[in-house]
C-alpha cells in the first residue's frame, strides 16, 4: 500500500523548478512552466537585472545562482561555453541539474550524479509563441527516476519526448545545423537577391513549402531538381555571372559542386 501511495504522490506532486539563463530558450521555458499545473517556477537567475526584466512576470528573479539551490529541478538554459562553469557552482545541490544543449554531453555536469539533458529540437525567437505539441524534447538522465521527472514535466506541456544519449543527440544537433541554420542563411541570400531586383521574397514561399513537403514525403535525396542536378553548365555559368558578391558566387559554386558530387557517387 505504501508503494502505491508513493507512486500516487509522485504523479500528483508539484515539481519546484528554477531556470538559470536569460536567452530565448530560458524565456520560453519560463513562460510555459509558469502556467504548468505540474511545476512551481521558483527562481529565474541571470547575470544582470536588466536581462531579467522580461522574466519578472513568470517568477522571482535573481542574479545569484545560490537562490536556485533548493529546487527539485534546475535547468541551465545558457550558452554551451557557460554550462561547465555554472555547473561547478551547483555540484552540492540536491535537485536534478539539466542543461538544454544539443551538442554538449551530459557528463559536463559531472561529478554531480543527479544530472540530465532536456534539449528542445526547435529554433526559438522570444516574441513568437510556440506550440509545444510540435516540439520534440530529447531527454537523457543518469537515473530512471530523474528521467521520469523530466517526462512528467514535459508531459504537462503536451510536448513529445524522446530518450536519446549524448552521442546521438550531438548527431541530430549537427543535422539541425544543416537543416535550420545553413538553410536560413541561404534564405537570407535569396531574400537579398529578391531585394536587389525588387521582387517579392513572398513569391518563394509556395516553392519552399513544396520542397519541404517532398523532402519528408519522398526523401530529400529523391527530390533534388535544378541546374546542378541536370549538369546544366550554361545556366550555372549565367547565374554565377549574375551574382554581385564573391561570397554569393563561392556559396553557389560550393553547393553546385556538392550536389553534383552526391549524384555521381
Amino acid at each position: 500500500m505504501s508503494s502505491v501511495f508513493a507512486v500516487f504522490m509522485y504523479f500528483w506532486s508539484v515539481i519546484s523548478v528554477s531556470i538559470i539563463g536569460t536567452g530565448n530558450v530560458a524565456f520560453h521555458l519560463a513562460k510555459a512552466l509558469s502556467t504548468s499545473q505540474s511545476a512551481k517556477l521558483q527562481f529565474i537567475a541571470g547575470r544582470s537585472t536588466t536581462q531579467l526584466t522580461d522574466f519578472k512576470a513568470f517568477a522571482e528573479v535573481s542574479t545569484q545562482v545560490s537562490d536556485t539551490f533548493h529546487s527539485d529541478l534546475i535547468i541551465l538554459a545558457v550558452s554551451d561555453n557557460a554550462i561547465g562553469e555554472i555547473a561547478e557552482k551547483l555540484q552540492y545541490t540536491n535537485g536534478l541539474l539539466v542543461h538544454t544543449s544539443g551538442s554538449t554531453a551530459m557528463d559536463v555536469l559531472a561529478p554531480k550524479t543527479r544530472i540530465g539533458v532536456c534539449y528542445p529540437l526547435q529554433t526559438f525567437s522570444k516574441r513568437k509563441d510556440l506550440n509545444y505539441r510540435k516540439i520534440p524534447f530529447l531527454l537523457e538522465a543518469n537515473h530512471q527516476e530523474d528521467y521520469a521527472l523530466l517526462e512528467k514535466l514535459l508531459g504537462s506541456l503536451n510536448a513529445p519526448v524522446h530518450q536519446m544519449n549524448s552521442k546521438d543527440r550531438a548527431s541530430i544537433h549537427l543535422a539541425a545545423v544543416f537543416s535550420n541554420n545553413f538553410t536560413n542563411h541561404i534564405l537570407t541570400e535569396a531574400a537579398q537577391l529578391c531585394n536587389q531586383h525588387q521582387v517579392s521574397f513572398e513569391l518563394l514561399k509556395p516553392l519552399l513549402e513544396e520542397t519541404l513537403e517532398k523532402a519528408f514525403l519522398n526523401g530529400p535525396e529523391n527530390s533534388q531538381t535544378g541546374p546542378a542536378k541536370r549538369h546544366d553548365t550554361q545556366t550555372i555559368q549565367k547565374q554565377l555571372e549574375a551574382l554581385k558578391t564573391s561570397e554569393q558566387q563561392e556559396l553557389y559554386s560550393t553547393l553546385t559542386k556538392a550536389i553534383q558530387n552526391y549524384y555521381e557517387r
